[in-house]
């Protein structure tokens, strides 16, 4: 198994993985066309797109004889689309469904490249009545090994 050795190869991945997000590669939205890396704000004008929120890292085992730590990142997938003002929920599905095929497309571990990927939830998020945007999100938890000497 090859191992990630940096927490900004995590996230790259991750972000790789949701561009392909696309209705040409077979999902049912388009937000893998805009994926935006820790935009907090999202402006109308930027829908359909998804957001790649680093959390917070909880080291699991430290250095040792070696510099490098167990690593268990949270990351939150946030997703923004256009809705049916009257039924948002018919479509945060939709982008649930997308986010998880997305990063879950070849099990848990980032196709070997990690230990393990854990799904932590979804939440789709409130809006206004009647406004024609929904946001939906996944959490998970990556773990990796850090190169402490290489971060």
């Amino acid at each position: 198994m090859s191992t990630i050795h940096q927490a900004s190869a995590v996230a790259i991945e991750i972000a790789a993985r949701v561009a392909t997000i696309t209705i040409a590669n077979g999902f049912s939205t388009d937000i893998g066309l805009n994926v935006l890396r820790g935009r907090r704000r999202i402006d109308d004008h930027q829908v359909p797109c998804v957001v790649v929120v680093e959390g917070l890292d909880t080291p699991t085992a430290g250095p040792g004889r070696m510099a490098t730590a167990e690593i268990s990142q949270s990351y939150m997938l946030i997703a923004y689309h256009a809705c049916h003002p009257d039924h948002p929920n018919d479509k945060a599905h939709e982008l649930i469904k997308d986010l998880k095929r997305a990063i879950f497309k070849d099990g848990v571990t980032f196709n070997s490249m990690v230990p393990r990927v854990d799904y932590k939830g979804r939440d789709i998020g409130p809006r206004g009545d009647g406004v024609g945007i929904v946001c939906a999100s996944i959490e998970i938890a990556v773990k990796f090994v850090e190169d402490l000497t290489n971060p």
